[in-house]
């Protein structure tokens, strides 16, 4: 009877040890295809193991971040098992922490918090002909998505003001602005970032999962940067400006 227990003891040691060894590669195996063939995405090769492991991710000329992850348990929801991790993104110029949790129809990102300069941001919007100064801070935001639509995005995004050049006409806008801040939402699967200075609306930034962006500009954004003279303040404020561009 001994022998038997300690051979059954031994067999349940050696599978965990197997366990704790499964692959890096196994943690980009639970995501699903959208994710893994995404148009201009570039995933380095993972190492270390499914429980704590690193890797290096590139989208087009934004900075290459290092990514690593750290098992952190699993989480039952309506009968369907989800793995828990935390993860902590670095580049250049940037750093972001959040939870990820991922089941076999949902992936959902929360807690996220962190900030990128603009000096990485400026490599990405480049190809665009936009440059900024300063810094985005992000703080609670969290996203849930069923790899086909956005379920929810929420959250909030600061920036401390600064000088802009956007390419929209010839020679290039330059605006000197003062700090923002910007409110994540979602509808019909859209993005959507509500830029706002104190109370007032500046703009509406919607983001399609087909990759257009439609930017909807209010009067106060147009004062705030010098291209017209104040206004009074209106409850009914609308948008004066409106233009679309494909970004993804």
């Amino acid at each position: 009877m001994k022998v038997v227990l300690f051979i059954a003891l031994a067999a349940i040691s050696f599978c965990g040890f197997l366990i704790s060894l499964l692959p890096a590669s196994l943690f980009f195996a639970l995501l699903p295809a959208e994710i893994m063939t995404a148009d201009d995405l570039v995933i380095g090769q993972p190492l270390g193991t499914i429980w704590s492991g690193n890797t290096t991710i590139a989208f087009r000329n934004f900075p290459p971040s290092s990514v690593q992850w750290q098992f952190d348990g699993i989480s039952i929801n309506n009968a369907t098992p989800a793995a828990r991790y935390h993860l902590q993104i670095t580049g250049p110029h940037h750093e972001i922490t959040a939870g990820f949790t991922l089941s076999e129809s949902q992936m959902n990102l929360h807690q996220l918090r962190g900030s990128i300069h603009a000096d990485d941001i400026n490599q990405l919007s480049a190809e665009y002909g936009h440059h900024f100064s300063g810094e985005l801070v992000f703080y609670g935001v969290s996203l849930t998505t069923n790899f086909h639509c956005l379920q929810s995005l929420a959250g909030q995004i600061d920036w401390d003001g600064g000088s802009v050049m956007l390419n929209v006409k010839d020679p290039p806008l330059r605006l000197e602005l003062p700090p923002m801040t910007g409110f994540l939402d979602s509808t019909d699967c859209n993005a959507s970032l509500a830029v706002k200075a104190q109370s007032d609306n500046l703009m509406i930034i919607h983001l399609q999962p087909s990759g257009w962006v439609e930017v909807q500009i209010f009067q106060t954004m147009l004062s705030l940067a010098g291209l017209s003279e104040p206004r009074p303040a209106s409850k009914d404020q609308q948008p004066v400006l409106l233009f679309e561009e494909k970004i993804l």
